[in-house]
């Protein structure tokens, strides 16, 4: 069965767990890549000169800081967020935000594969008291240095802001350009001809108004436009394949693989400030707003979804994810049999816990793949077919009677 299929197999449970955060996705517009090939040199010059002297006419209040200004903070702030990567819609994508000891940054690091998947995420925990208050702020701003490589043109990269305290996969999503603000930098520092992207850190700001709703990896059309008035209840990061669009589409050149984003800061920034230039002045140490923790946050969740959880985890194993793709290669690449890669697994075994245990191991394996396997199929035949053919039948009525019609996620 391949990931897709998976995907809209399991649609159903997917929808009701949603409020687990369990989709996440990332934008980038293939629109900039075409400006950046049909504008003169001088244009972008200019465009550039124009974004550096907004950066430098700002004000920064940082949220979450990963300096060494202040230990506890630090630490705290690195504690504030956990992981959001594809492995609920059959990815095998792994990441985390991790304190560096010692150095002056968080490092956000891991794998994104596109088998399956194709997007790694974060995203701060529940708040435990009240949402930030984003009052007289203009938008998000985040000190980084792409570390691991300089293309970072080849990925999508986007923030996340959500104005209710549900966890569900509605959120506003803005793409930024990393390579732009990278560029940014070393036109400020006087290095523009220097092709090493890897030392840069970049200062990316990106406006409350130009933040977008989504549910998933799609837009949704004429959706109501971001008002942080009520405060923010989250905040996220997200790598990925997917640009941003109303239909599902995907980065042509993505870059799959190792990442490394080291991070010193993520705040709230305006340019109150009487145009004075500052060069991106701070307004102090960061207040870092008090999290639950990942158990407390599980307690809060509704008694329906904790009943589902369990259900959907089974469903979605991640270890399972790593299976199916292990075995797509072996009989993809190597050319192998499903009976010879299953023997082959039962060998790579027999070396480091013996031909029994290999053998039990590799039946158990076996039993729970074909349980989930005949649940997935179950849903589809009892659930998602009658949901499929429902919606359709009301995207069919409402296109009739001239109403807008959203498209639906297979689109």
């Amino acid at each position: 069965m391949t990931a897709i299929t998976t995907t809209y197999a399991c649609f159903f449970v997917l929808s009701l767990a949603a409020k687990c955060g369990a989709f996440s996705s990332t934008g980038c517009s293939p629109t900039r890549l075409a400006q950046l090939h049909s504008t003169s040199p001088a244009e972008i010059t200019s465009s550039m000169d124009d974004e550096l002297e907004d950066q430098q006419k700002n004000q920064f209040k940082p949220v979450f800081d990963f300096t060494l200004d202040d230990v506890t903070t630090k630490q705290q702030s690195a504690a504030s967020f956990e992981r959001i990567d594809d492995a609920i819609m059959g990815g095998i994508s792994l990441s985390s935000l991790r304190d560096v000891p010692d150095k002056d940054y968080a490092s956000w690091s891991g794998v994104c594969r596109t088998d399956g998947g194709g997007f790694c995420g974060m995203r701060t925990l529940p708040f435990k008291d009240s949402p930030l208050n984003a009052t007289g702020q203009e938008g998000v701003y985040l000190d980084c240095n792409l570390a691991s490589d300089d293309e970072a043109e080849r990925r999508i990269w986007k923030l996340t802001v959500r104005t209710d305290s549900s966890r569900g996969e509605m959120v506003y999503q803005s793409q930024f350009d990393l390579k732009q603000a990278i560029e940014n930098r070393k036109k400020q520092n006087g290095d523009v001809n220097s092709d090493d992207d890897t030392s840069v850190w970049a200062k990316v700001l990106v406006p409350f108004d130009k933040f977008q709703l989504v549910r998933g990896p799609r837009m949704i059309p004429d959706g109501p436009p971001l008002d942080v008035s009520g405060g923010i209840y989250q905040i996220g990061m997200t790598l990925s394949k997917f640009v941003m669009n109303v239909n599902t589409t995907e980065l042509e050149n993505f870059r799959p693989g190792y990442f490394d984003l080291r991070i010193k800061t993520i705040g709230f920034y305006n340019s109150q400030n009487g145009g004075v230039s500052n060069v991106g002045t701070s307004t102090g140490i960061a207040a870092v707003p008090t999290t639950l923790s990942k158990e407390d946050a599980e307690k809060k969740r509704p008694v329906a979804l904790r009943l589902l959880l369990p259900i959907a985890k089974l469903l979605f194993s991640e270890q399972a994810n790593r299976r199916r793709s292990a075995m797509r290669i072996l009989r993809e690449e190597r050319k192998l049999s499903r009976v010879r890669a299953i023997m082959f697994g039962i060998k790579y075994r027999r070396d480091s816990v013996g031909l029994f245990k290999s053998f039990a191991k590799t039946a158990g394996i076996l039993s729970v793949d074909i349980f989930r396997a005949v649940m997935k199929n179950t849903l589809k035949i009892v659930l998602l077919y009658p949901i499929r053919l429902l919606g359709a039948s009301i995207r069919a009525v409402k296109k009739a009677m001239g109403m807008k019609v959203k498209p639906s996620l297979r689109e």
